[in-house]
């Protein structure tokens, strides 16, 4: 990174992927930070509120050569920071040894780790307490494992048309397959055209299935009747975000007119391809099922719509490239503006008729 001790240095918030022992693949956004002024500058702290919203541990750090008027504007931005992002540290940095001894900080900044980058002290404290908040936030939620026992036999079914990525499985499968490995099950891949081969290449019924939500309804019909279904969809629906919320959103489609807008977020910034599932299969669906005069607009990646009180419903999709604070952070939002939101997943259950009959 370019770095430099004058203020604006850092004009963006920068990314860099990392694998570090004891945390795994994590993404570090180095902010623009929050003293900054003018016209650019509040763009700059925009930016990192923006930042915020999808970080799952957030690392405070005030130097500790910190005047009065700064300190006050370090407290008020730490408690914006812990609000939005309650796994925040604070790290005070000492340079080159030289601690401030007139520092006096209030008990609202009281350090949780002191640091001196330049002679690398510190680090592994930092790293230590970086990974048990990890630890912890990963052991509080799960994909798929609360729904199996360790031994269980897990099918799962993968469509690989037009919209399967080339020569990869798509992050949610990928995930799912290693947890289900981690916890001891047996998994058994499939396509949906091989899908009764598959069935009969097992000596007893999958304790569960796990499919693409476009192919609920041909799954559906063709499975054991003891075999519980679910979707990579509606799993990533619970995984990333509140479940209930999401099931709740689908009372919105009964209230659904000619005159009202539905907002279709994805997570990702694919390419489009045919028969695209959010911006052609859905909307197809509730054309077809509701009304054709129901309008449509589409948001991509980090983007996000400030006027969202113009949308009678919003379809997020599984949320799979975003973590779970970012997911959250959102259905907050909507909660707060008292709009609807359901999940791809989750609407294709219900306009299959098949919503009560599937697990999550």
């Amino acid at each position: 990174s370019i770095v430099s001790p004058l203020a604006g240095t850092t004009t963006d918030p920068v990314s860099k992927p990392i694998e570090i022992n004891g945390l795994g693949a994590c993404v570090f956004i180095d902010t623009a930070g929050y003293d900054d002024s003018g016209n650019l500058g509040e763009m700059r702290v925009t930016r990192t509120k923006e930042a915020l919203n999808r970080c799952d541990i957030a690392i405070f750090v005030i130097p500790d050569t910190i005047s009065e008027i700064q300190t006050a504007e370090a407290v008020r931005w730490y408690q914006l920071v812990h609000e939005r992002c309650p796994q925040t540290i604070l790290a005070i940095n000492h340079f080159n040894g030289r601690s401030n001894p007139e520092i006096h900080l209030p008990p609202a900044l009281t350090p949780q780790v002191e640091i001196d980058i330049a002679n690398n002290i510190g680090k592994e404290t930092l790293l230590q307490k970086l990974g048990f908040i990890r630890n912890r936030i990963s052991e509080d939620t799960t994909i798929v494992t609360h729904l199996v026992t360790p031994g269980d036999t897990v099918m799962l079914v993968m469509p690989q048309d037009i919209q399967a990525p080339a020569g990869r499985l798509i992050l949610p499968q990928v995930q799912t397959i290693r947890e289900l490995l981690d916890y001891g099950c047996t998994v058994v891949s499939t396509t949906t055209e091989n899908l009764p081969n598959a069935l009969n290449s097992l000596s007893s019924p999958p304790k569960l299935i796990v499919t693409d939500s476009q192919a609920f309804q041909t799954v559906f019909k063709q499975k054991p009747a003891s075999s519980p279904l679910t979707s990579f969809s509606v799993l990533m629906a619970r995984y990333k975000g509140d479940i209930q919320q999401f099931i709740d959103g689908t009372r919105a489609f009964s209230r659904l007119t000619s005159t009202s807008k539905v907002l279709i977020a994805e997570a990702c910034t694919h390419a489009p391809l045919a028969e695209d599932i959010g911006r052609e299969k859905i909307p197809a669906m509730i054309h077809k099922f509701i009304d054709p005069g129901i309008k449509f607009d589409i948001v991509s990646g980090y983007d996000w719509v400030e006027n969202l009180e113009q949308y009678d419903l919003v379809i997020h999709c599984g949320a799979c490239m975003f973590n779970r604070t970012q997911v959250l952070n959102r259905l907050k939002t909507l909660k707060e503006k008292n709009i609807p939101v359901t999940n791809y997943g989750i609407a294709i259950a219900y306009f299959t008729r098949i919503l009560d009959k599937i697990v999550y």
